[in-house]
């Protein structure tokens, strides 16, 4: 019970901390949304190579801007110094760790609503019966990318303006796998044809979304466990 009031409690302070710099979701926001904008005016009128190509776009956007948000994960923390004295704090590191990725997981749905909005505007998507799994599918991968990528965030937060460029340097390869399964998802998410059919078979709705809960279970469950391990080194 003391754990999840503080798991709560460490959310609200990063919730209140955003409301009051907001810095994160105006950048995360800014940067996704040029991303869509400059994507679709190389694109063109095609209809068909709007509808193929714009979601990979989407999910480029989501990804970029997100680590925008993971590199400001930390900063109030570095800004005062204060990264010392989270290993000798009496809170239980995995707490602090799920309470960073959910707080950027709340930033990052923000981001991705108005992004979601522009997208519809811009290539002229109409979601249909697949808007639900769409927007399930979107939370999850968000997830899937802010659980290593938090762990990433307090690896590098003591490097000041370089630990940015390592964040990504590390975190994108990483996430390759994710995102191939994801472009593959996507001719079912988007009823595109992403890559002329190269990445294999599209993959269905329910079971990407499976896939990326497991996965998601597996990196929250890593994290947690070697968080206290990375806040020591």
């Amino acid at each position: 019970m003391r754990n999840l009031r503080l798991f709560f409690h460490l959310i609200r302070w990063d919730v209140v901390r955003e409301l009051r710099r907001r810095d994160a979701i105006a950048n995360m926001s800014l940067f996704a949304l040029l991303v869509l904008f400059v994507g679709q005016m190389g694109l063109g009128q095609g209809e068909t190579t709007i509808a193929n190509v714009g979601p990979v776009f989407f999910w480029i956007a989501i990804l970029f801007a997100g680590s925008i948000g993971l590199s400001q994960a930390f900063a109030a923390e570095r800004e005062g110094d204060l990264i010392a004295g989270l290993i000798t704090a009496p809170i239980d590191p995995g707490v602090l760790y799920l309470a960073k990725v959910f707080s950027a997981w709340l930033y990052a749905c923000v981001m991705e609503a108005l992004l979601f909005a522009a997208y519809v505007l811009l290539f002229q998507f109409t979601p249909g019966d697949q808007l639900p799994w769409l927007l399930a599918s979107t939370a999850a991968f968000t997830l899937a990318y802010l659980a290593p990528g938090v762990v990433l965030a307090a690896m590098t937060a003591t490097l000041a303006g370089k630990g940015e460029i390592v964040l990504r340097i590390i975190l994108f390869p990483l996430m390759l796998p994710v995102i191939f399964v994801t472009f593959r998802a996507s001719e079912t998410l988007f009823d595109a044809n992403i890559a002329g059919g190269a990445l294999g078979a599209s993959m269905e709705s329910h079971h990407y979304l499976a896939f990326i809960l497991a996965l998601d279970t597996i990196y929250l469950t890593v994290g947690y466990l070697i968080f206290p391990k990375v806040l020591e080194d």
